[in-house]
């Protein structure tokens, strides 16, 4: 269950895919691929609060970390989430402390957050020895990363990074040009929110939580490496397949 945090240990990084399309035999060959781990996108993507758990069990199976970034506010789903065997969750709209408060409290067990037990699925798929030892290491062992993509989100970045149960940001370079410019067409890593972007990265690793980011290509995600992010979203799966297919395709000589 700390197929995660294993990864990060020592400072070192970790590429996840990420996915918007549904399907356990595509998202297994997805995971088959050479990503450290596999990010299912319920706020954007395809991915349904029945999808998830045959994804996340597929992504399981061959031994890679599952992430699932949940719809905004749903944060009852984040403990279902885990129930179902996700090492990580991703909460999109992290806008104050108290926001960051209530995803928390559906992350962890008491006393330090609400959440309730029923984990025999997570038990199953993560393969641990027995209830008691998901539920002692439970808390340290799963990530709840939180979404900073607004300017409110960082006004509240210190507020928000030193709630207890927040291991984590997640940066939305596009929703946060957005928010910054006040223009709905995107500028992600664009000049009015580039040293935001570095600082976010700056102040997560000062109090020693994870800074993740969504990139949009790898030029992008070696930037965000320098920058000190540590978990990097390479583009997403639609462009995968696309981007796979017209590879395939230019080289077929006679067309």
């Amino acid at each position: 269950m700390d197929r995660l945090l294993k990864l990060l240990e020592n400072d070192q990084s970790v590429i996840t895919a990420w996915c918007g399309l549904a399907g356990r035999f595509y998202i297994e060959n997805v995971a088959a691929c050479g990503f450290d781990a596999v990010t299912l996108d319920m706020q954007h993507g395809l991915q349904t609060d029945s999808t998830i758990i045959d994804d996340v069990a597929g992504i399981a199976r061959l031994a890679k970390p599952a992430i699932v970034r949940i719809p905004v506010g749903r944060f009852e789903f984040a403990s279902r989430a885990l129930d179902i065997g996700a090492h990580a969750v991703i909460a999109p709209m992290i806008n104050t402390p108290q926001d960051a408060r209530n995803f928390a409290s559906f992350m962890k067990y008491p006393p330090l957050g609400d959440r309730s037990h029923g984990v025999s699925q997570a038990v199953s798929v993560l393969n641990c020895r027995s209830i008691p030892e998901y539920l002692k290491n439970a808390d340290a062992k799963t990530m709840a990363i939180a979404m900073i993509e607004t300017v409110e989100a960082v006004e509240n970045l210190d507020a928000i990074l030193d709630i207890d149960g927040i291991d984590g940001i997640l940066v939305g370079p596009s929703d946060l040009s957005i928010s910054y410019r006040q223009d709905p067409v995107p500028d992600p890593f664009g000049a009015d929110t580039i040293e935001i972007i570095a600082d976010i990265a700056k102040k997560a690793r000062n109090v020693e939580k994870t800074a993740a980011i969504f990139c949009f290509s790898p030029e992008r995600v070696d930037q965000a490496h320098a920058m000190g992010y540590r978990i990097m979203a390479v583009g997403m799966d639609s462009a995968y397949i696309r981007d796979g297919a017209e590879n395939l395709l230019s080289q077929i000589t006679f067309r």
